[in-house]
């Protein structure tokens, strides 16, 4: 009932109840971890949200999908085993280490058998031990689903990784908060994996079966180098290299205290919540002076890099994604172009109401902000599918005039208004879900570096006028920030001969080379994606280049 009432209020146009600064409590904990609570009166449950800043953002290229793995592997369920600390022969994490090394020696044997086909296999015996020792591993875990200590209490839990953070999210009832807190921090302390060997088996199935995907490659060419480009499915030599170890490794210092919001929402006030956090998250050692210090040092992607085309071959209908390369959270622009976003896009926006229902150009249209991530310059993406019996060219067409009309017209006072509301609804639905609350404050601490933020955007945006978003848009939605990608219908393969025959030179070469198989096909992988971004002549013109680099018998 009461988020009805928010409602009703909000598309009368009321001015909207959001988050108050004191409705927040803060505390920082002596390790660096913050904490965050907003009590909720009457509620017998609560929700946390643990937000790790960092994300896929700052993977090492060798690390690529450490925070995919760690969100499965860590987080994936709940088991009392998991929770075992016993280091001893015999023991869980004993047997996880004999797994990695027999793990690693498949690895090789297959790479070694790749190399020399002729050569006696060692792969039926470590595939024979492999199998007996995951038995081992197996019949230390309950089978049933009720096993997980969440699950038995009544509550979930779940992982999402993403571009600039990990975040980890749970609700149980309000009695298991001391419970909660005392499982997550042996969780950290513990780092078991457990399912390392079969999550990382599941993710490179998935990221093989999938192909390439269409905002990834669009990812890629609008912003080169950085890993906010990145592709996963490029990088699959590393995933598969990678060891639990490394995982773990890897996880210590993602996952450090200094790293960590703690954001607490529902039935408890800090008075509740804080000396059980102290108790045990405060527990978590602190960083070293120098860790706790350093920032990753990412590329920078000049935003005007040029007008940029690419186009691609996939199954189903084609579909249209323009990329503009916009600032941060953190800068003053971008309240303006998550405006101009809402003026474009949504069920109301201008693109559904003009391409799809007034001209029938567009079977449907979405605009995307802050692609992959708001911490570091991301992209404003539409994304159109042109209507039966109309093209690419004249659904881009269409979009750029829109870009234009938005830059240049007077903005009529009801749409303005509508925009508003829509995201005064948006912000009322936030406030009123714990989970979404949640989220959002520990987002807007990794995103503009501030949770205050969150409050601070929502009268912001109200000062917003529409002559400044006019403004960023002329500056950001421009040509010299854009990247344009075609989906065309049909296979790859019968589509674009040129990168057939550039793989295969591009093989050729690392092969004469490179020995290491792992790296020869990740730089082929990236070869071939710093290609698409040059036009058709340029590319026969490189593969031309590469076929005179070759040995007259492999030309």
């Amino acid at each position: 009932m009461r988020r009805l009432v928010l409602l009703l209020l909000a598309a009368l146009g009321l001015n909207a109840q959001t988050l108050r600064l004191e409705e927040v409590q803060e505390r920082r904990l002596a390790n660096g971890a913050r904490l965050l609570v907003v009590e909720r009166r009457g509620l017998a449950a609560f929700h946390a949200t643990l937000v790790f800043r960092g994300g896929r953002a700052e993977e090492s290229p060798a690390m690529a999908g450490a925070t995919d793995l760690l969100a499965r592997t860590l987080y994936g369920s709940t088991w009392p085993e998991d929770l075992d600390t016993a280091k001893g022969n015999g023991s869980l994490d004993a047997l996880l280490k004999e797994e990695e090394g027999l793990l690693e020696s498949l690895r090789l044997e297959r790479l070694r058998q790749r190399k020399d086909p002729e050569a006696v296999s060692q792969l039926p015996a470590l595939g024979a031990n492999l199998w007996t020792l995951h038995e081992a591993v197996r019949a230390r875990f309950s089978a049933s689903p009720l096993a997980d200590v969440y699950t038995a209490r009544g509550g979930r839990q779940a992982a999402t990784p993403g571009a600039d953070a990990l975040v980890v999210e749970a609700e149980l009832p309000a009695t298991d908060f001391e419970f909660w807190c005392r499982t997550e921090v042996q969780r950290l302390a513990t780092l078991q994996l457990s399912r390392f060997s079969e999550a990382r088996a599941a993710l490179v199935a998935e990221l093989r079966a999938r192909g390439p995907q269409s905002l990834g490659l669009l990812q890629g060419a609008a912003l080169p180098g950085h890993p906010y480009g990145r592709d996963l499915a490029d990088h699959l030599p590393a995933l598969e290299a990678m060891r639990r170890s490394d995982l773990q490794a890897w996880a210590r210092t993602t996952c450090r205290p200094d790293r960590l919001t703690l954001v607490v929402v529902g039935g408890l006030g800090m008075d509740a919540v804080l000396p059980a956090v102290q108790r045990h998250f405060g527990a978590l050692p602190s960083p070293p002076a120098a860790a706790a210090a350093e920032d990753p040092l990412l590329p920078e992607i000049p935003a005007d890099l040029g007008d940029r085309r690419i186009q691609a071959a996939q199954g189903g209908a084609p579909r249209l994604l323009v990329g503009w390369r916009i600032p941060p959270r953190s800068h003053r622009d971008h309240l303006a172009l998550r405006l101009a976003a809402r003026l474009l896009g949504g069920p109301s926006g201008r693109l559904v109401q003009r391409l799809v229902r007034q001209k029938l150009l567009a079977q449907s249209a979405e605009v995307l902000m802050d692609v992959p991530g708001g911490r570091l310059p991301g992209l404003l993406v539409v994304d159109l599918v042109p209507a039966e019996g109309h093209s690419l060219a004249e659904v881009e067409g269409a979009l750029h005039t829109e870009i234009l009309r938005l830059q240049q017209e007077s903005i009529p006072a009801d749409e303005w208004q509508r925009a508003l509301t829509q995201i005064d609804v948006e912000m009322l639905r936030t406030e009123d879900e714990p989970a979404a609350l949640a989220r959002g404050l520990g987002m807007a601490w990794v995103e503009a570096g501030d949770w205050r933020q969150a409050e601070q955007e929502a009268q912001r945006l109200r000062n917003t006028g529409p002559e400044a978003v006019q403004a960023a848009a002329r500056i950001w939605l421009g040509p010299s920030h854009r990247t344009t990608l075609w989906l065309q219908a049909g296979s790859e393969e019968s589509q674009d001969p040129l990168e057939a025959e550039t793989a295969r030179v591009l093989k050729a070469l690392a092969a004469s080379r490179i020995q290491d198989l792992a790296q020869r096909e990740h730089l082929v992988a990236e070869g071939l994606r710093q290609l698409r971004m040059l036009s058709v002549e340029e590319r026969r013109r490189t593969l031309k280049l590469l076929e005179a680099q070759l040995a007259p018998e492999k030309r």
